[in-house]
Order: structure tokens, then sequence, then C-alpha cells
């Protein structure tokens, strides 16, 4: 057992924890010197609590505009974000400069400070600029799926009470029709000319905003607080339907600071005037991953954002191909198109040092088939997972060695976690016991819009936000992810995590894809159903794959419920698979 003296000198932190009264519980064997010890304190109610290996933050009091800039010297001619459809470019210093000009137009429109605009976009240079222009103007940015129906993006405008709408002309009718009645009447409804037909007559060309506000007096220095609400996103959270999540200047930056303090030196490096990394945005921009993981932190390390607005086969392959990408975000979909795929080839990758998956849980063999089909080992592309969700601006965990695939890694600078057994509600402090995570840090949202109930529901006693995912940690105090709490099958009592199943299904050689849901059964409550997407051409046999499973699990985790080959798998644009809508779809 390491002594306490010999804690003392590994890190000042427990110094601190000592001295506040907190109780050491549990030590690592081993003390990286770049990193604190990893260990389990108590605090005085007695909560078992894991602080960050990577220790404490004090978040930096900017707003958001002013933490993405504050490196544009550096590198203000360095391409910063790129078109994957049409090649069009912006430097930083044209990127910072659009940003205000339309920053100054919407002010000129008549918007008010702490309005909401509703961001109806995919991944173009533009959709960034206009997400930066907004909070830049000390107006609140609510991001929309753009590929919602239009009721569904009606229903965001309306519970956000937006004031005005930007988006991109391929889906401007949609959008019109759900802003009709959803707006107030006159306000201001802006197109993105993405060169897939003319803007709808009577709405306001976006590129005529950047240049009115060229000629438009400048923003004056902000007057908001970092601890105002500036971005609006919606999750389900833990249940029900999405919900706006209140994230301040303080949570996003709070966010961008954790990670870079947890990942720096070990997964990408600053632009220099030699170096530049460049990163595929194939990820929804909409979506917290893809804003706050991917682009805003990166382009303020000075990183070249390629826009890429929808996945297709054709254009991944073709940005991989043209571009000399130097990492990559995923979610495990697109990890099973880079392994499935004749067209991807090795030396696409060549340049690559990293790649991130997050959103939903990445399974071992999927990393391993990656390795092995492109004759690549972890010194070459470190494969990380991280995770995280909307609620916590989104990061909480984060593995940065690429030796564990299966693992999201330790929780990042400046956020504590407990695991706490959803039954007893008792904190949970032994190495594979699993339990559901809570979470505490200065990224946590502020609340959900005008939802106080569900606020309360999900951040409880002194600030503890409940994720409603179960998770463990292993011997080195890696997490591991292995469901959400409410999609866990129980069986005579016992849980069994689909994500587990999902996992060893996609083994079989005919199977592209898989889903795993509970169904109701007499004698057990519930048991596992599979539902099958086969690979092209492939015609797996039902009890083929039933006993593909049978002796890889426990009984309990047997296939009891059945299997059905399906030609559709429900996704989120995050990549979770949609289960509820899966079992209604196959009823």
């Amino acid at each position: 057992m390491t002594s306490v003296r010999q804690i003392l000198r590994c890190t000042q932190r427990v110094i601190q924890l000592q001295e506040s009264g907190a109780k050491l519980l549990n030590r690592s064997a081993r003390c990286a010197s770049t990193q604190a010890r990893h260990k389990i304190i108590e605090d005085e109610n007695g909560k078992k609590i894991f602080p960050s290996p990577y220790g404490d933050l004090t978040p930096t009091e900017m707003h958001i505009q002013e933490f993405i800039w504050k490196n544009i010297d550096k590198h203000a001619n360095k391409t910063a974000l790129v078109c994957a459809v049409t090649g069009r470019k912006y430097t930083f210093s044209e990127t910072r400069d659009a940003s205000n000009y339309v920053g100054r137009s919407l002010l000129n429109m008549g918007l008010k400070k702490r309005d909401v605009v509703a961001l109806v976009a995919p991944n173009y240079p533009e959709t960034i600029i206009s997400f930066l222009g907004t909070v830049d103007a000390d107006l609140i940015v609510t991001t929309v799926n753009p590929f919602y129906t239009a009721d569904e993006i009606k229903r965001q405008l309306k519970d956000s009470g937006a004031k005005a709408v930007i988006t991109v002309a391929e889906i401007a009718r949609t959008t019109l029709e759900a802003a009709n009645g959803a707006l107030p009447p006159g306000s201001p409804f802006i197109v993105i000319e993405d060169g897939t037909g003319p803007i709808p007559e009577g709405t306001i060309p976006f590129k005529d905003l950047i240049e009115r506000g060229k000629s438009l007096p400048a923003l004056k220095q902000s007057d908001t607080s970092i601890h105002d609400m500036a971005v609006l996103p919606y999750s389900s959270g833990t249940t029900g339907l999405p919900k706006g999540v209140m994230l301040t200047h303080r949570n996003i930056v709070s966010n961008m600071e954790m990670v870079e303090r947890t990942a720096k030196g070990k997964m990408w490096v600053e632009a220099s005037e030699s170096f530049q990394e460049i990163l595929p945005m194939v990820l929804p921009f909409f979506h917290i991953f893809g804003m706050n993981v991917i682009v805003l932190p990166r382009l303020a390390e000075g990183t070249q954002i390629i826009t890429v607005p929808k996945f297709t086969p054709e254009l991944f392959t073709t940005v991989l191909a043209k571009h000399k990408s130097t990492g990559l975000f995923v979610v495990p979909p697109v990890l099973l198109f880079l392994n499935a795929s004749p067209f991807i080839k090795r030396e696409y990758l060549e340049n690559m040092h990293h790649i991130i998956s997050g959103a939903a849980p990445l399974s071992n063999p999927d990393v391993e088939r990656f390795y092995g089909k492109f004759q690549i080992d972890n010194s070459k592309i470190k494969f990380c997972q991280g995770y995280g969700m909307t609620e916590t601006s989104p990061a909480i965990c984060l593995e940065t060695t690429g030796r564990k695939p299966g693992s999201i890694g330790k929780n990042v600078a400046g956020c504590d976690v407990r695991l706490v057994d959803p039954i007893t509600n008792e904190d949970i402090s032994s190495p594979g016991q699993t339990g559901e995570l809570w979470v505490r840090g200065p990224h946590v949202m502020k609340g959900y819009l005008n939802n106080e109930a569900a606020t309360r529901e999900m951040i409880v006693e002194n600030g503890w936000l409940r994720t409603g995912d179960i998770a463990y940690y292993d011997e080195d105090f890696d997490f591991f992810v292995t469901d959400r709490l409410k999609e866990l099958i129980k069986v005579k009592g016992f849980q069994v995590a689909p994500a587990e199943l999902e996992a060893l299904l996609r083994m079989h050689p005919d199977v592209q894809e898989a889903a795993v849901v509970g169904i109701p059964d007499e004698r057990c409550g519930e048991v596992p159903k599979a539902y099958i997407l086969p690979k092209k051409d492939a015609k797996p046999n039902v009890e083929d794959i039933q006993n593909f499973v049978k002796g890889k699990v426990s009984d309990y985790k047997e296939l009891r419920g059945g299997v059905m080959i399906v030609n559709n798998i429900p996704i989120s644009p995050s990549g979770k698979i949609l289960r509820t809508q899966l079992k209604n779809q196959y009823k």
C-alpha cells in the first residue's frame, strides 16, 4: 500500500483535500509524473468521490468568442474553414471578421441582446460563422437538427422563444413552414446560399449580413456575464421529449479548457508556422459533440476544419482522399463504415495520429477490425474514446492512451464523478461494480429551459448531475460505460446491457449492425431480443445467430426474445440507437 508520505509528495491536491477534512479511501499503486494520483475521497457527507487525476481547474473568465480568438494572431492567415462540397475557404482572420459582421447585422435588424436565434443548418463554414456571430452580439443560439420535420423544428422554435432563424437553401421551405406561427411577425429569416437552389422570395441572403455588417457600427464590448446563457441545444436527458439545455459562456469555455488540460501533449497540437491539424467535420455541428468537442476548441488551437454537410460514402471518401487529415472524430457507425468500405485506402490515413469516438459505446472488436484491415497499430494512430452529454457541455471522460479502446478513460480535469447504485442509492468504491455515473464541475448546465421539475430530477444534492448511464471502473481507474439506465434489460433481476450483446453480434460474419432491446416475458420479466441488419448479399440464419451468442455470454443474456432480420436500424445523428423507435417500427 502506498504510504501517505508518498501521496503527499506525488500530488499537492491530496494535501488540499486532507486540509479540508476529506478522507483518502483508495490509492493507485503508481504515480504518473504528468498527472495527479488516482484516488477516491470521502466528503463530509460520506459520499465517495473520484476527483479527476488531471487535477483541479479554475476556468478562464472569458466569453466564448473571446476564447476562440484569443490566439488568432498566431495563425490569422492560416485556413480555418473549408467547405467539402464547394471548396470555398475562410482564413482565421476572415472567419473572425465575418462573424463580427454577422453579429452587427443581427442587432441592426432589431434583435435585442439575450434574444434567441435558431440555427437550422448542416455543416457549412457559414454555419459556424453564424454561431460565432450570434454569440458575439450577446445573442443566444439554439442549434436545431436540420433533418427535423417541419413540426419538430416548429416545436423547438416555440419552446426556445426564437426571434430569428438562420438556415440553408436546401431546407429553407421546410424551415419557413415551421417558422410560420412559431416566430413573431417580421422576424428575420436568413438563408445561407448552399448551391442547392435559389433561396425563397422574401428571405434574407446570408451574404448580405457580411456585406452590410462591414459598414455598421462596431459591436460594443460584451456586458453580459460569463454565467449568462449563450447556447441552447436540445436533449432528452435521461427521459422524455427534447428539452432546452441552458449552457453558459462559462460552461462552454470550461469544458474546452478541461479537455485541453487532459489531452495536452497526448492527442493534438496547436498550430505553428510549420504544422496545422486538419480535421474533417462529419459529425453534426448542431450536436454538442460536434460543436464543443470538435469545432470550437479546435478553432481556438488553429486547426483547419473541413465541413461535411451530410455523410454520404462518396463525399466522405472524397474528403479523406483529398485532404491530408491528421485526425478524425467519429461515432461508432462511421467506424463501421471505415471497416466495411472497400474504397477507404490505407494511404488516406497516413497523416492521421488520432481517431476519437464518442456519443455511443465503442466496442473493442470494431477497433481491432480497423487496425487489422488497414494494417496499422496504435503507435501510428491512437484510437481513443470520449464520453459526455449535452448537459455537461459535453465532455466528462476521455481515454488518452489509445491502449483501452473499450474504455472512456478517466474524468477530465476539474470534473468530479461518483458511481451510485441505482437501487440502494449507495456510493460504489469497488472496481468492477456497476452504478449510475454522477458528475459535478463547472461544465454542468445551468438547467433546462422553463422546466424546473426536470432540472431538479437531473441535478441533485450539491450540484451532482445524474447522467442516466451505467458504468464501472477497473484497477487503473479507467471507466467503462455499459449502457443507459433506462435501456438496461432486467432478466430475473440480472442486468443485461444491450451494448454488450450488440458488440458481440457485430462479430458475426453476416452482421453489419445489431440492436438489442428487452421485451416482456412472463417468467423472466424481460428477455433480450436482437434486430439484425445483415451485410450486403448476406443471408443470416436466425437460429445460427442465436447459437452464435450461446456460450459467449451468461445464459440469462442469451437471445431468448428471438432475432429479427431488418432492413434498417434507426439511429440518432449522434450515433445512438433509437430503441423505442426500433420497437415501434418493427412491432
